[in-house]
């Protein structure tokens, strides 16, 4: 699985780059998003975590941890969580 998120991740980064869009690979240098990861581990353990990409913009704090897995995607709509992609 690790190969399949490595492929993600480097087209999460070009699209990203496309948009130019400012972003800290596996961690954040925003002082205060790196407080938030410092107990935000994956597995609730209450160690440090890091999301793929973070991201600012404007006013707003982009975070994105990519899944290979399709079953651990989720699509967002203006009506809630949809499960299903």
């Amino acid at each position: 699985m690790a190969k399949k998120e490595a492929k993600i991740d480097l087209w999460v980064a070009s699209q990203l780059d496309e948009f130019n869009i400012n972003y800290d690979p596996q961690g954040s240098e925003i002082l205060e998003i790196n407080e938030a990861l410092k107990t935000a581990s994956k597995r609730g353990t209450g160690k440090v975590g890091f999301p793929e990409f973070v991201a600012r913009i404007g006013e707003f704090v982009l975070v994105i941890e990519d899944k290979a897995d399709l079953s651990k995607h989720v699509k967002l709509t203006g009506g809630g969580r949809n499960p299903r992609l």
